[in-house]
């Protein structure tokens, strides 16, 4: 398996899984009670990618691990005391035994009202999520050329929520997203996207967005 299929792979297990996160959703869930029921969610929907076409990712993701070492730093960095909320792994058999360890990154944020005055959630999805593809104290997908974020969409109007994420974004220097492409799905996933800027060696970033509309 290459590399590009084995991202294909893990997009398609992911929106199978939000798929069925939908179901279990409750608007009031925590960050942390949803990402717990998306790991389940996408070991489910690798699964039934296996039955119903024959092929599926032969390994588990890895819900809050540690950064992974990068090559290219000399000694331990901070960012590998971070911790994403998922990468899933692959092994490149034909590189640099040193640089074959490769992951997609998925970083997932809530979105809609803020429930308190000092954690504003469509603020945050930039602050703390976005940010973290960017910033050297994080670095999250620091060696890779794409990576994806989930919204959980919990309240308000979603171009409502999109204004505001990209007037976060644009008060910190950050590309705006763009989408949603194929317009709005209520009641479903919306895509959306953005090319980052990074100060690493491979930039920009490609960042999907999926936001999933937990909304009653």
């Amino acid at each position: 398996m290459t590399w590009e299929r084995h991202v294909n792979l893990v997009l398609t297990v992911l929106l199978r899984a939000l798929a069925i996160l939908q179901t279990r959703a409750r608007p009031s869930d925590s960050e942390i009670t949803l990402n717990r029921e998306l790991y389940f969610c996408l070991l489910e929907a690798n699964n039934q990618l296996l039955k119903a076409s024959g092929e599926a990712i032969n390994h588990a993701p890895v819900p809050e691990g540690k950064n992974p070492p990068d090559p290219d730093d000399v000694k331990r960095a901070k960012r590998e005391n971070k911790i994403p909320d998922f990468y899933w792994g692959f092994i490149d058999h034909t590189a640099d035994p040193r640089r074959s360890a490769r992951y997609f990154f998925i970083e997932c944020k809530r979105l809609g009202k803020p429930l308190r005055l000092d954690w504003i959630f469509n603020e945050n999805y930039i602050h703390d999520g976005v940010q973290r593809f960017i910033t050297e104290e994080h670095a999250y997908a620091k060696g890779e050329k794409a990576a994806a974020m989930v919204g959980y969409v919990q309240s308000m109007d979603l171009p409502d929520i999109l204004s505001e994420v990209n007037t976060a974004a644009g008060a910190v220097s950050v590309a705006l997203l763009s989408g949603p492409v194929g317009g709005w799905k209520k009641g479903g996933i919306s895509k959306l996207e953005h090319d980052l800027t990074r100060p690493f060696h491979i930039s920009p970033l490609y960042l999907q967005h999926f936001w999933l509309d937990c909304r009653p």
